[in-house]
């Protein structure tokens, strides 16, 4: 009778040991996914609905790779806008330095020809901006320097005694597409004169079926307008102090020619900052896209933390009524191998 009674005890105490490491299985998985969020065994645990989680999955990279995108775009037409502001301020100095310099006078002694140098270099540094790797003002040849040379170095372009609306009027007009000749002298011959001035050519995809194009062009019109005026002014210094009059003339002529200028640039900043609204709101509707599709595909594969919650309570329990049992049996165990 101890014999039988012994093993059916055993029985019990293998049983209840199965239990405790089944219980204890159960519980570390539940907590695994209280832990993580998710469903166990991923694709397994949502079988039903996999194919529509893949789907959602594949939508939600798809929009966050366009996403990424617009965000190098608006990174670049924030260099656009910040660069064009520069330009902007060193055409007003610019527009100061003239006003002041008006005077042969005052001139004389002010050395203009090195302060026009020194402006032409600013607005050039500005122009060779870089996005990494990239020269932003170059248009689809962003591997290329927009400029030829250094702008102060440009040879002389008014000469000495040059009479304006006579000997010139305005030489730096804007290049249209397709036109070779003319090329403004400051651009680098090695591009490709199209794609430095045809801004609708750089853009990107922001969604399948819509593409937006962004970019300001070194040929921009404002650019060869304050360019042109800053030249005027520096050649015209050839006068000073030989015909004093003409000079004066040449730089109210300069100054006209960088009023042009300056309503070009804000023109080019006011369609900048365009560009920067629509890529803002691409960017706005990616997000709400992004934040349903995170909605949905957490709908299928996110574990309900109060389920979890009250299951892992559940197996506790559990397990601590198996340990009790289980103590019990060995307890009673040991009185049965006393007698």
């Amino acid at each position: 009778m101890v014999a039988v009674t012994g093993t059916t005890q055993l029985a019990m105490q293998q049983a209840m040991s199965r239990n405790i490491s089944l219980l204890t299985t159960m519980l570390n998985r539940q907590n695994q996914q209280l832990s993580s969020g998710l469903k166990l065994d991923g694709l397994i645990g949502v079988s039903h609905q996999a194919q529509e989680l893949g789907t959602l999955k594949s939508k939600l990279g798809t929009a966050e790779n366009y996403t990424d995108a617009v965000t190098t775009a608006q990174n670049r037409t924030t260099l656009y806008a910040v660069s064009l502001e520069k330009i902007i301020d060193l055409a007003t100095d610019a527009k100061d330095m003239m006003i002041k310099n008006r005077d042969p006078y005052f001139a004389a002694t002010a050395a203009p020809a090195t302060q026009a140098a020194t402006l032409l270099d600013q607005i050039g540094s500005i122009l060779q901006t870089r996005d990494g790797d990239r020269y932003i003002f170059s248009g689809t040849n962003y591997n290329t320097n927009p400029l030829n040379g250094t702008l102060s170095d440009l040879p002389t372009v008014y000469g000495a005694g040059a009479v304006p609306g006579v000997d010139y009027d305005v030489p730096f007009q804007p290049v249209p597409d397709s036109v070779p000749l003319d090329q403004p002298p400051y651009l680098n011959p090695a591009g490709n004169m199209d794609n430095y001035y045809d801004i609708n050519s750089v853009g990107l995809y922001v969604d399948d079926n819509e593409r937006l194009s962004y970019g300001v062009s070194a040929a921009e019109p404002g650019f060869q307008r304050v360019i042109d005026a800053v030249l005027r002014f520096r050649d015209a210094t050839a006068d000073l102090g030989v015909d004093d009059a003409n000079y004066t003339a040449r730089v109210d002529d300069a100054a006209k020619q960088l009023d042009l200028a300056l309503f070009d640039l804000k023109s080019t900043a006011s369609r900048n900052g365009y560009k920067q609204q629509q890529l803002g709101e691409v960017q706005d509707r990616h997000a709400r896209a992004i934040d349903l599709l995170k909605i949905r595909i957490g709908g299928i594969q996110d574990a309900d933390p109060a389920e979890v919650a009250t299951s892992i309570a559940g197996l506790q329990a559990a397990l601590e009524a198996s340990y009790m049992v289980t103590s019990q049996t060995l307890q009673l165990s040991l009185v049965n191998y006393l007698r």
